[in-house]
C-alpha cells in the first residue's frame, strides 16, 4: 500500500490514542492538522498556525520547543496545563523529507486523565504513608504503657497481644470504609464479639451512631477493648446476666460540639467473687491507657470511677466530620 492509502488508517489509530497529529513544514506552515482536541479549532477561512489555534502563550512555548528539536534531532516533549484541569502532552519531532527538508511533526496526547489518576495515586500514598506512621504511635504508646504496668513477661506478652488484636479489629472496619472511620455501634460490636461470642445482647448500645474519624475509631475501639477485659476477668455482669450500658451522644462543650461515650457496668453483689477489698485495685488494669493515652490521642477527657455498685468510664473529645446512621 502508498503513503497516501494507509494514511487513514494511521489518522484513526491516533484519532482512537485520543491523539491529534500535525505536520508542518521548514518554515512551519502546517501542512496536515488532524483530530484537534474540542477546545481548539482551525477557524475558517484562516491559515492555520500555532498562534492562531493554540493562542499566543502556548504558540511561544511550542516555538521554543520545535527549535530545541531541530537542534538535537530527538523528540522535544512538553505539557501544557490548562486553567480548566485538562492536560496535554506536546511531543515533537523534527526529520528529513524526501525533498531533503526539516519538517515537524507534533502529535498532541490528552493526559488529563492519566495526570489526574497519579495525583490521586500520589495523594493516597501520601495518606497510607501518614496513617502507617500514625499506627506505629499507637502500638509504641501501647507498648510503652503495657511495660510500665506489667509484673511478669507472659502478663506483658498477654496484654500487649490483646491490645494489638484489638488495633487489628478497628483497623479492619476503617480499611473497610475506605478510610472513612467506622461507626460507634458496630466498632463495640466488634469488640464484644471477639471476646462474648453472641453476647451482643449483654451490651446495650443507647443513643447516637456516629461516624467517627479513623483516629478515634482506633482508640475508641481501644477503650472498649480495655473496659471489655475488665469486665470479663473482674466483673460480674455474665454471671448475673446484667447488661453493661453504652451511650454516644453530641453535646455542646463551650459552644463547640464534642462526642460523649458512656459506658455503665452494673456489678451485682450477689455474684462477687472477690474481696471488696481486692476489687478496685484489680479492676484499675488498664487504667493508664483508659484515663491518659485514649483521651490525650483525641485531644479529649476522661474519667473512669468504680463503685461498689457499678463501673463508668465516659469520655468526651471533639466532633470531627460525623453523622448518625
Amino acid at each position: 500500500m502508498t503513503a497516501n492509502e494507509l494514511s487513514p488508517f494511521f489518522i484513526v489509530a491516533l484519532l482512537d490514542m485520543n491523539a491529534s497529529l500535525i505536520l508542518q513544514d521548514s518554515d512551519d506552515t502546517y501542512l496536515l492538522v488532524t483530530g484537534l482536541p474540542d477546545l481548539w479549532r482551525v477557524a475558517n477561512f484562516s491559515e492555520p498556525s500555532d498562534g492562531n489555534i493554540f493562542g499566543d502563550v502556548i504558540a511561544r512555548q511550542l516555538a521554543a520547543a520545535k527549535s530545541r528539536a531541530r537542534q538535537s534531532g530527538r523528540t522535544e516533549i512538553i505539557e501544557i496545563e490548562l486553567e480548566e484541569g485538562r492536560i496535554f502532552e506536546f511531543r515533537i519531532l523534527a526529520f528529513t523529507s524526501p525533498l531533503n527538508r526539516t519538517q515537524l511533526i507534533t502529535t498532541i496526547i490528552d493526559r488529563s486523565d492519566e495526570r489526574r489518576r497519579e495525583k490521586i495515586l500520589q495523594s493516597l500514598l501520601r495518606d497510607v504513608s501518614h496513617r502507617s506512621k500514625n499506627l506505629l504511635a499507637i502500638i509504641q504508646s501501647i507498648v510503652t504503657q503495657t511495660s510500665q504496668y506489667t509484673d511478669s513477661i507472659d502478663a506483658y506478652v498477654q496484654k500487649l497481644r490483646g491490645r494489638i488484636f484489638s488495633l487489628s479489629r478497628s483497623q479492619d472496619l476503617v480499611t473497610d470504609s475506605g478510610w472513612r472511620g467506622a461507626f460507634v455501634h458496630e466498632l463495640l460490636d466488634q469488640q464484644v464479639s471477639a471476646y462474648i461470642p453472641g453476647g451482643q445482647d449483654l451490651i446495650c448500645f443507647e443513643g447516637d451512631n456516629i461516624l467517627l474519624s479513623p483516629n478515634v475509631t482506633m482508640h475508641l475501639g481501644l477503650a472498649f477493648h480495655e473496659l471489655l477485659i475488665n469486665a470479663i476477668n473482674y466483673g460480674t455482669f455474665l454471671a448475673a446476666g446484667d447488661q453493661i450500658h453504652v451511650g454516644c451522644s453530641l453535646v455542646d462543650v463551650e459552644e463547640v460540639k464534642h462526642i460523649r461515650v458512656d459506658w455503665n457496668e452494673p456489678v451485682n453483689p450477689r455474684f462477687r467473687t472477690i474481696p471488696a477489698s481486692q476489687d478496685i485495685p484489680i479492676r484499675r488494669l488498664g487504667t493508664a491507657i483508659l484515663e491518659r493515652v485514649v483521651p490525650a490521642s483525641v485531644n479529649g477527657s476522661a474519667g473512669y470511677e468504680i463503685s461498689p455498685l457499678d463501673v463508668r468510664y465516659d469520655l468526651v473529645f471533639p466532633a470531627e466530620t460525623h453523622r448518625a446512621h
